[in-house]
């Protein structure tokens, strides 16, 4: 039975399956062996440094408790003190009080003793002796030739006074009196023996071993005792730097050790073996399954083009080779589809304009064939072109270019979708950044060109306006006959659209004649700007209604939308020439109509009721400004009469708002508001202010009594008057009187 592809490669790649398996397996052994190793060296770092840390911390408080009973205990100063005896006996019995107390305490310490320079004497626990008649002369002659003091001594060999023989200990010298003395010395003696069982209790004999070094390399601990190195592998070493001690740790089963990393090296060759085994496998069996993919290869290689000079690859990548050449062929054809599209794009855009402008038409019938922007429809009775504008300003700048190739994008294809849906053919594309122009090809030609096109444009424009939320203003063409004339249909439409402020922007309109000719028209409007400006220079209110007659007059006569923007400035330049120099608040307020201010907003401006509205709002407020300015220049000459009238009648006591307001024909409070503007003070004390100082003057020059001389200032009795003088003197009438004329 012929085997099928599927199962012939499943025989041939599932035994190299196994096989990876099983290399997989046996790694992942090796892995864990080599983590194994890795984890029992940490392990044994971590021993090893637990028990350099707790020797050098047992060591170093034992060094810290002798010296703090050095510091704290006095007898050890008084004997080294020269004006004591030579042998104190409270000082030194106090002394082997102490040094028992510390040997006692700690059971590290084997023996203490102080050593005298000035006479060579030793105190020890046992008494006085001579430092010659000892065993630790050549320990102290050797200390004593040290310029540093360098901690614990390396292993040396101890015998005390009354004993017979040596024994190991490390000792500790250190000068006194404390700190930097130089009179003596003290020596703590380490028993080695003592040392030896701390560390016991620290290390498992069974697993590990741990051998401890002084400074001079001198074994100082061996947890092995007899065994030899063969036995032992040696995993961490450690220094402690404040003994200058090292220590060594590793395992005892070292054999064990070695045993296990051979097998996973054994392990590693037999992967590697059989990784290559099956390389050479696949190898065979993909030679024998590939025969016809290395003909295919070999039609592919005949057929790739090759320089003169460039020989073919003697042994190519057959799947590279095949990859890039599929990749090459799909590349190739994607690129000549983009570039043949954007050709096309290109010279239709091209033909579209050459159309509309009315140039090189010479064989726009053999380009129209060849582009086909109709899509297969070629025979029309007539044509006709709308001409759209886009309603937006700033809006469409804010937009990035993408944004807006895409918006353009969708209008493009939403006209020709109307259009198809009213069996038309129709071909757009954009003329200008907001322009897009329409030309449509008709089967058969309107009866009445007016209203069937009109329609069909404010169909397209409600469309776009009410799911788009798009404004555009449509201009509709003459409908012609034949190609070479469709630029005059063009012009007609375009013409309509320089008229969208006369027409308005939210309708289409076709073409239209201009009757009267522009000149005509401004000497018209030059007449109106004048009767308004001299309304609004008279202060009447008749202004307002010559603006509406003005705008009214602009859509009666359908001006272009450039003619509006110029008679609009030379209306507001006229009224800026008129009314500039009156005063500074109105001068302001004419500034705004400058670089980025009124005239620069009607220009931004495509609604004719917009800029009415913009120009109506700004004329009203310099018209308030204009008022406000001349009223206050005519009631200023009015308020000096107000004040000639109140200092010739103040002794009048019905003097008030009220009497000037019926006096002058003014409201009182608005003179009040004057009065203030004036002479910044209100009435009341204007008029107080006055009487006081007449009443001050008749105080002085005359004999009359308090209540004659209020009467005479316009007050009806002396108390209201002595009220209002103390208020603005300080002091009653009475008090000025006698102040004056004692």
């Amino acid at each position: 039975m012929k085997r099928s592809w599927y199962s012939r490669m499943l025989f041939s790649y599932f035994p190299v399956f196994l096989l990876v398996v099983s290399v997989l397996i046996f790694l992942a052994f090796m892995i864990i062996t080599e983590l194994s190793r890795s984890e029992t060296q940490k392990a044994n770092y971590i021993s090893t440094s637990y028990i350099a840390d707790t020797v050098e911390r047992t060591l170093s408080d034992v060094q810290l408790s002798v010296l703090d009973e050095v510091e704290n205990n006095y007898s050890y100063n008084d004997f080294f003190d020269p004006a004591k005896a030579a042998y104190p006996g409270d000082s030194s019995y106090e002394i082997v009080q102490s040094m028992n107390r510390l040997v006692e305490r700690i059971s590290l310490i084997d023996s203490i003793y102080i050593y005298r320079s000035k006479d060579r004497q030793v105190l020890s626990q046992s008494g006085y002796v001579d430092l010659d008649l000892t065993h630790e002369a050549a320990y102290i002659d050797q200390i004593s030739q040290q310029q540093v003091q360098t901690g614990w001594s390396p292993v040396r060999m101890y015998q005390p006074r009354n004993a017979k023989a040596e024994y190991p200990v490390v000792s500790l010298a250190r000068r006194l009196p404390i700190p930097l003395g130089s009179d003596g010395y003290i020596v703590v003696n380490i028993s080695v023996y003592r040392l030896e069982r701390l560390v016991d209790g620290l290390t498992s004999g069974e697993l590990s071993f741990v051998r401890i070094k002084d400074s001079a390399g001198t074994l100082l601990y061996d947890s092995l005792q007899t065994s030899g190195d063969d036995n032992i592998r040696k995993l961490s070493t450690i220094r402690a730097d404040s003994l200058g001690w090292t220590f060594e740790s590793g395992l005892r089963a070292g054999r064990l050790f070695d045993w296990i990393s051979v097998i996973s090296y054994i392990w590693l060759v037999i992967g590697l073996v059989t990784i290559a085994l099956g390389v050479l496998y696949i190898i065979y069996i993909t030679r024998r399954n590939y025969r016809p993919i290395q003909q295919l290869m070999v039609r592919i290689q005949a057929l790739q083009p090759h320089g003169k000079n460039e020989p073919a690859a003697a042994n190519p990548d057959e799947l590279a080779l095949m990859h890039t050449a599929l990749d090459s062929l799909v590349q190739l054809t994607t690129d000549y589809e983009r570039e043949r599209y954007e050709n096309l794009l290109i010279r239709r855009r091209q033909l579209f304009l050459d159309i509309i402008s009315g140039e090189r038409l010479k064989d726009v019938s053999e380009r129209l064939t060849a582009l086909d922007p109709f899509e297969g429809k070629r025979e029309f009775d007539a044509f006709v072109v709308f001409a759209a504008e886009l309603n937006v300003g700033d809006e469409l700048k804010v937009l990035s270019r993408q944004e807006q190739n895409l918006l353009k994008f969708a209008l493009t294809s939403v006209i020709s979708d109307l259009m198809a849906e009213n069996q038309l053919q129709a071909w757009s594309e954009w003329v200008s950044g907001q322009r897009l122009a329409v030309l449509i090809g008709l089967r058969h030609r309107p009866s009445d060109d007016n209203s069937q096109l009109l329609e069909l444009a404010r169909g397209c424009h409600s469309w776009i306006l009410e799911n788009l939320r798009l404004s555009l203003t449509f201009g509709v063409g003459h409908t012609v006959d034949r190609l070479q004339d469709i630029h005059l249909s063009y012009t007609a439409a375009a013409g309509v659209l320089s008229h969208r402020l006369a027409l308005g922007t939210e309708i289409a309109a076709v073409h239209m004649d201009r009757q009267e000719e522009p000149g005509l028209q401004s000497y018209k409007y030059f007449g109106n700007f004048t009767q308004l400006v001299r309304e609004f220079r008279l202060s009447g209110e008749n202004w307002r209604s010559r603006l509406e007659e003005i705008f009214a007059s602009f859509r009666k006569d359908r001006l272009k939308d450039e003619e509006i923007y110029m008679l609009l400035e030379v209306m507001l330049q006229a009224l800026e020439q008129e009314l500039r120099g009156i005063s500074e608040s109105l001068d302001r307020q004419l500034a705004l109509t400058g670089t980025g201010g009124l005239q620069e907003q009607i220009r931004r401006s495509t609604d004719l009721e917009e800029i009415k509205e913009l120009l109506t709002g700004w004329l009203n407020e310099t018209y308030h400004v204009y008022v406000s300015v001349n009223e206050l220049k005519s009631h200023r000459v009015m308020i000096k009469e107000v004040k000639h009238y109140i200092e010739d009648n103040y002794a009048n006591p019905d003097l008030s708002l009220n009497h000037l307001s019926e006096r002058f024909q003014i409201s009182g409070k608005y003179a009040s508001y004057l009065f203030k503007e004036e002479f910044n003070m209100k009435f009341v004390d204007f008029l107080a202010e006055l009487r006081v100082k007449k009443a001050k003057e008749l105080l002085d020059d005359t004999q009359d009594s308090i209540q004659d001389i209020a009467l005479q200032v316009g007050y009806a009795n002396a108390i209201t008057f002595g009220r209002v003088f103390k208020r603005f003197t300080g002091m009653t009438p009475g008090d000025h009187r006698k102040l004056n004329h004692p």
